[in-house]
């Protein structure tokens, strides 16, 4: 074999030499010599003899399928072939050469020739970038070279191996712009999607999910990750304004899994799980606790009321470790299985599963059952029916705080009456042990044996839903179809909890048991139909779309409860021996209809122009008939610059666009009925003088002030983007910088008293996000190996521009200790939800600086001659008098944070060796500061309630002390009058972390081992997630805080603890 070799520096001249002289790739590899140029000037020839040899193998995708058509063929000659019915090949090579296969749609991968080769395996990965990809969009499809818009996907095969309980946790870090918040570790694993920011003070900022193109509203949770095919996420308006109001905080597009033509194949799943508490809070144990319970009577100047915390009882108490005793090792089974496949006209995908979660908190479990039916029928070659049906039932139990156990005092036992008591969980009777129950100072009133109150607690939360959806589909005419979509969406949830009669706690003996039931359901219609259109020649490309929606929605709820019955276990209200503790509230206050015209038009020229402009108008009965009517357009352009010429001739890159848009988008604002002037008999009393005193009747009158002028919201939005690959989409990356302002927000605004009332709902907010961000992606196949990276990143400024009066958090069981109340504010020129406390300036380290500080109240005239409080003391926090009027009061309180991180990211590594595949799953966010309400319970004896609490044991032994006068936490208090505890600077952490999701390490057997058992497919695998978090913040909890309330964004009041679990899979197809 003869090779002819040259320098690189005239490659571009030879190479047009060669192409004009029709002779620029030669190769006579397989049936005689092999010539191989590159360019030296003055070089000389080198006769290289190379040895032919036959490759044979088969070319198969990433679930082992055998891929049919694959191109193979010799690097840089035309001596190739493409793969038969079973992808199999057969090549004669040169050793040396390298061998190249390509197919559409996935990532092409090289091999070097080394020898005879009979039993070759080439795996092709999937393209997620490829130009050609079809990706769902409203009300359609569209080409992903033709987007103009900001859309993400996320591939469901990697989603899936994060084992993913539901979707939030499959989306965790998955896309640029989306976080993923989980206000609970518990085994629901329930979340809450932010898509861009917030743009709400006092509704949901969850975005719209659509499945198989129905609109199911902003919660998910009754769909089986394992049923989802594809996933792609609308994020700037001129994508998702084509759902008008309700794509206004962005929108999923989600597709389940349908059948195919050919033969059924039936899959089976199996997955295991052992989980932990990975994260313990490092407190005391019994004797640290009671030496700052003798710390604390010390610094105070109080009387010790258990004198089991007293010198003499140090070695004998009885330490319980709350945070052990609450949890367990836990097992989550996962199975699914599923049936597809069909003939010519009919196809179908059958599926079923079932979840069981045990949660590590002792008493807590989840469990949940889901059935899918997907089925489409070509009734004539114009004609294709479909029937979409999906039902999930859900069940759960139990819950808990992991803050709540580590905070409980560490040791049951007790003094009363000069004898000493050691108090186990359980006593040696069979009876429950239990805190001191007279005269107790010590522990909070109703402080409990806990692992007690969970055992002897008996409540179950039970959710239903039902998604069932039919369309019909007609090909009018070449290139225009019709398409209608009915839909039935059912939902139910009944809670029912028994708490049993309790004689154990303090303050509280002899609490009555308690049954209470709540149920609440709804109903939704819908109709959709609509026209789509498309057209194109040699230059020109046309796609339109028009058509209208309907839906109606109606609901009910029911809550009822009593005390106090006459046996165990009793579930029937009316059975209530105290007729008087009965209450019973309910509605029908759920009706809604909208109706909806849309449309859509795009124009491509010469694949290089794109411009799309949509249109929706929305109509709701939650405004009055002048205003019920909103119009929302958006309109984009896309540039496809490597479709230049002048680009295409730097044979760089393999893509190229640039992106622009703009759009509206709408919100009806949170409730119904908000534009009528509705009646009430409460509180409506009538005063009359009937001549000789003042009688009083009720009366009707009118509930509340209306704005007759209230109209939609509007979110309006700007995205400016770049798409760019290189070396044939091997790398590429895409960036976004969006602005986002909602503007004529619904919000309550304060009115003049003479009217009657206090507020009035009206249109009068404007809060604006806006960011930066973009998504990277390397994948490489080579010899026998595919490796892929993926990295996404985003920024976000969240800004109130106008929202009138501040809005504050209300005070509830999130912020239940002294002077927390109103712990986040919202108003002009600050993020939504901003922390809102002291200042604090340090720590009054000597009596002098408390006595100069009180001199200056009195020079500024402050009447008590107090700056602080008249008990404070060395060792308390000193706070900034911000105002400036000589003392501490509420007008010193001021912003102290936000809960928005600076910057958000995650990351995907996949790896594949032949039959083993690998992958691992990062995210987390950067110049995060958390309010920690968790940190402010941990470092301080303190409980609200007047009693104790369990403490860090970094506090105990870094707390103010007169010999240690520098510590970095204040004196160890049971009072706190100086109020130590209250919502301050001091309790903002750092909240930076990068958290390991996911690791995962498969095993796929080859298909000669299989088909003795008939199998198609079989894959095992073993992974472990929520490996490790790195994270300062990890002494108070887990750092990924948050709530679906937006006014607590970054707050931590403590949650049911994340587990790391140890999964083992299977996964076979027949």
């Amino acid at each position: 074999m003869i090779g002819v070799f040259v320098k690189p520096k005239y490659l571009v001249f030879m190479r047009n030499v060669m192409k004009y002289l029709g002779i620029m790739s030669v190769s006579l590899a397989c049936a005689g010599p092999l010539f191989a140029t590159s360019v030296q000037p003055f070089a000389s020839v080198t006769v290289v003899q190379q040895s032919v040899v036959t490759v044979k193998g088969q070319v198969v995708d990433e679930k082992g399928e055998p891929i049919i058509g694959a191109n193979v063929i010799v690097e840089g000659t035309t001596n190739g072939m493409i793969t038969n019915l079973e992808g199999n090949f057969s090549l004669q090579c040169p050793v040396g050469s390298t061998l190249k296969t390509s197919y559409i749609g996935y990532l092409a991968r090289t091999v070097k020739v080394t020898g005879n080769m009979n039993a070759l395996k080439i795996t092709l990965k999937e393209d997620t970038e490829t130009l050609d990809e079809v990706v769902v969009v409203g009300y359609g499809t569209m080409k992903k070279s033709d987007l103009t818009g900001s859309v993400a996907s996320v591939n469901a095969e990697e989603m899936m191996k994060r084992n993913p309980v539901n979707l939030g946790q499959g989306l965790q870090g998955a896309a640029a712009g989306v976080s993923v918040i989980r206000s609970s570790g518990d085994p629901e694993g329930g979340f809450s999607i932010r898509i861009r920011g917030v743009a709400t003070v006092n509704g949901s900022a969850d975005p719209l999910y659509v499945v198989d193109g129905v609109q199911v509203g902003t919660s998910i949770d009754f769909l089986n990750p394992n049923d989802v095919e594809s996933i792609e996420i609308l994020k700037d308006a001129s994508a998702t304004a084509i759902y008008g109001t309700r794509g206004a905080n962005g929108v999923i597009m989600i597709t389940t899994k349908n059948g195919g033509k050919g033969k059924a194949k039936v899959n089976f799943s199996a997955n295991y799980a052992l989980q932990f508490n990975s994260n313990k809070i490092d407190v005391a144990d019994a004797d640290l606790f009671a030496s700052a319970v003798r710390s604390a009577v010390k610094n105070d100047g109080i009387a010790m009321t258990n004198l089991a915390y007293g010198e003499d009882y140090i070695g004998r108490l009885n330490s319980i470790d709350w945070q052990d005793e609450m949890s367990r090792t836990a097992l989550q089974q996962n199975y699914n299985l599923s049936a597809s496949g069909g003939s010519e006209n009919t196809q179908a995908n059958l599926s079923l599963g079932y979840l069981n979660n045990q949660g590590i908190v002792i008493e807590s479990n989840f469990k949940r059952l889901t059935a899918r039916a997907n089925i489409t029928h070509k009734v004539k070659d114009f004609l294709h029916v479909g029937l979409n049906l999906n039902y999930a039932h859900s069940e759960k139990m139990g819950g808990g705080n992991l803050r709540n156990y580590a905070q409980a005092i560490p040791t049951m036992d007790y003094v009363e009456d000069g004898v000493f008591y050691s108090m186990p969980i359980v006593l040696p009777d069979g009876t429950w042990g239990h805190y001191k129950k007279e005269g107790n100072g010590d522990v909070n009133k109703g402080a409990d044996n806990l692992v007690a109150a969970a055992r002897t607690a008996d409540s179950i939360n039970k959710w239903d839903r039902l998604l069932a959806s039919a369309f019909l589909q007609l090909d009018l005419y070449k290139g225009l179809t019709f398409k209608t979509i009915a839909s039935y969406n059912y939902y139910t949830r009944g809670y029912n909890g028994y708490t049993a009669y309790n004689d154990r706690t303090f303050g509280t003996q002899d609490r009555k048991d308690s049954f209470s039931l709540n149920q609440s359901q709804s109903t939704s219609l819908g109709l959709e139909a609509f026209l789509n259109y498309d057209w194109s020649n040699e230059h020109h490309r046309v796609s339109a779309m028009a058509g209208f929606s309907t839906s109606d929605t109606n609901g009910a709820w029911l809550n009822s409860s009593a005390n106090d019955f006459p046996a165990d276990n009793i579930r029937q209200i009316s059975l209530t021996n105290d007729p008087s503790s009965k209450q019973t509230d309910g509605g029908l206050d759920l009706k809604t209809r909208f109706l909806s015209y849309f449309g859509r038009l795009t124009y491509t020229l010469n694949d290089r122009y794109i411009v799309t402009a949509t249109v929706r108008r929305d109509g709701s009965s939650n405004f009055g008939a002048g205003n019920r009517y909103g119009t929302f357009p958006s309109a984009s352009v896309a540039w496809r610059l490597s479709e230049e010429r002048f680009i295409k001739d730097l044979e760089l890159f393999s893509n190229l666009k640039l992106r622009a848009g703009w759009g509206q988008t709408g919100n009806a604002g949170n409730g119904t009925n908000l534009s009528i002037a509705q009646l009430s008999s409460a509180n409506a009393m009538y005063w009359f003088f009937n001549g000789s005193s003042v009688i009083n009747g009720a009366g009707i009158a009118q509930q509340k002030e209306i704005d007759t002028n209230l109209k939609w919201e509007t979110n309006e939005q700007t995205n400016i983007g770049i798409d760019f690959a290189f070396m044939n989409n091997e790398l590429s990356f895409s960036a976004d910088y969006f602005i986002r302002d909602a503007k004529d927000l619904l919000l309550y605004r304060q009115i003049r008293p003479s009217t009657g009332f206090a507020n009035v709902y009206t249109n009068a907010g404007h809060i604006r996000n806006s960011g930066f961000e973009f998504t990277a992606a390397w994948n490489k196949s080579f010899s026998d190996w595919n490796i892929g990276i993926r990295l996404n990143g985003s920024t976000l400024k969240n800004e109130a521009i106008e929202v009138g009066d501040p809005i504050f958090s209300k005070s509830g069981s999130a912020q239940d200790g002294d002077n927390w109340d109103n712990h986040s504010i919202t108003q002009n020129g600050y993020p939504v939800g901003s922390y809102y406390g002291w200042k604090v300036e340090g720590i009054f380290r000597t009596q002098a600086e408390i006595d100069e500080m009180n001199r200056l109240a009195v020079e500024k005239g402050v009447e008590s001659g107090v700056y602080q409080d008249k008990t404070t003391q060395p060792g308390d926090y000193k706070f900034v008098d911000l105002n400036g009027d000589g003392q501490i009061t509420d007008a010193d309180r001021t912003v102290i944070g936000n809960g928005y991180p600076k910057f958000t990211y995650g990351m995907n590594l996949t790896a594949s060796w032949k039959n083993f595949d690998f992958s691992m799953n990062l995210y987390g966010v950067a110049g995060m500061d958390i309010l920690s309400y968790s940190s402010a319970r941990l470092t301080s004896v303190y409980a609200p309630d007047g009693g104790y609490q369990n403490v860090l044991k970094e506090y105990i032994n870094n707390a103010w002390s007169s010999s240690n006068t520098g510590a970095k936490y204040p004196r160890i208090t049971k009072t706190d009058y100086n109020k130590n505890m209250r919502v301050s600077d001091a309790y903002i952490q750092k909240g930076d972390y990068l958290k390991i999701s996911n690791i995962q390490i498969g095993y796929t057997f080859p298909k000669n081992v299989l088909k003795p058992v008939k199998m198609e497919n079989a894959r095992v695998f073993a992974s472990v997630d929520n490996v490790c978090t790195i994270s300062s913040y990890n002494k108070f909890g887990d750092p990924e805080v948050g709530d679906s309330n937006v006014l607590y964004s970054g707050f931590d009041g403590g949650r049911y603890p994340f587990p790391m679990s140890v999964t083992f899979g299977l996964s076979v197809q027949f």
